[in-house]
């Protein structure tokens, strides 16, 4: 089974902005509301959503996650974390339907080498790049995409390793638009499994909405 879970977080306590400006700690904090036997294979999704008033986490994962110490530390005790199946609306989809969409991402490309080998992988930093990357993703993904903009981009820094030692810089890129399906098994794995790198760090989970 997937699960679709929603936690918002309450950026006036300590605890929730270090979650808020640190990918890592937010990292950290979602895989702790699995226990630690979860299959090394599933992925966990999730994605941080704002706006001037309200901060929220999303995840997608193989199984329900306690989310309670998310609430109790970065929350509000009157708003729990609410999980719901996935499937209904997995099992929903059909080709032809369109659908409202938004998804934070990691647009990568490889740099060409000799004899076909794969180069150097590195991010795809202005937005008609980003924009073509999701074209490109949308044919290999199940859908075709009818209308999109990219309405959010920043680069994430941060070190980890043991000792800090290792720089890490994820470009994202907030997309939003509207989507028809061409294949259905395709989009379901990418609303499962997730789209391009970085999803360890909010990056990678697609989400759907009923067009008005």
């Amino acid at each position: 089974m997937t699960w679709f879970t929603k936690v918002m977080i309450n950026p006036q306590r300590r605890e929730a902005r270090k979650l808020l400006l640190h990918p890592e700690a937010m990292h950290a904090a979602v895989r702790a509301s699995f226990p630690p036997d979860l299959d090394p294979s599933s992925r966990v999704l999730w994605r941080h959503d704002h706006n001037d008033m309200e901060h929220t986490i999303y995840m997608v994962s193989p199984e329900a996650p306690d989310a309670s110490h998310l609430v109790e530390n970065s929350g509000w005790q009157t708003r729990p974390a609410m999980t719901a199946d996935y499937q209904p609306l997995l099992s929903s989809l059909r080709i032809g339907q369109q659908w409202h969409f938004e998804l934070v991402a990691n647009p990568t490309h490889s740099l060409p080498q000799e004899h076909g080998k794969r180069g150097k992988v590195v991010a795809h930093v202005t937005a008609d790049q980003q924009m073509e990357w999701l074209a490109r993703q949308g044919t290999l993904r199940g859908f075709s995409v009818m209308s999109a903009s990219v309405t959010e981009r920043d680069v994430l820094r941060f070190r980890k390793g043991k000792s800090w030692q290792h720089p890490v810089n994820i470009a994202m890129a907030r997309f939003r638009g509207e989507l028809e399906i061409t294949d259905t098994g395709q989009l379901r794995d990418a609303l499962t499994n997730g789209m391009g790198r970085g999803k360890a760090y909010g990056c990678g989970l697609l989400t759907l909405a009923h067009l008005e």
